[in-house]
């Protein structure tokens, strides 16, 4: 039986001082999801931690039988037009790509070519790799931090 693999990828911004709803307006993106600081973490548990950051996040909008590569790829395109913005909220954000990667057997590898990892540094991104063990595709996969 072959092995299947899955991938994602989101950029995911975070910070304690800038709010969630500002990072979209300086990036002019809207994210896919959104979470601003002091919300609570589950809102229908009124008990639950409140969060300490406002989280932004952007998916790809690939796939999860795309190749890694590509998840990437989508998101340098997306933030490429916005070096300068991005630039401006590293002063008081967290900037990441968050990928993750997974497969069915335990196996597996991908490749990020170094002009990617080029593009990916001149962003000022940094790169979280999530390595998922054998079994389906989380359902949270690269949506929540």
């Amino acid at each position: 039986m072959p092995d299947t693999k899955w991938s994602a990828g989101s950029l995911r911004i975070t910070s304690r001082t800038v709010s969630a709803g500002d990072i979209s307006a300086r990036l002019g993106i809207e994210p896919d999801d959104q979470f601003e600081r002091g919300s609570l973490t589950s809102p229908r548990n009124p008990n639950s931690v409140r969060r300490e950051t406002s989280v932004w996040i952007r998916r790809s909008g690939l796939g999860s039988d795309r190749r890694l590569e590509e998840h990437v790829a989508a998101l340098v395109r997306l933030a490429d037009g916005r070096r300068e913005a991005l630039m401006r909220l590293s002063a008081d954000c967290d900037l990441e790509l968050f990928l993750g990667f997974g497969s069915e057997n335990g196996q597996g590898s991908c490749v990020l070519p170094a002009r990617l990892l080029t593009e990916i540094g001149a962003l000022g991104l940094d790169v979280v790799l999530d390595l998922n063990p054998p079994g389906p595709t989380p359902q949270h996969a690269v949506i929540e931090m």
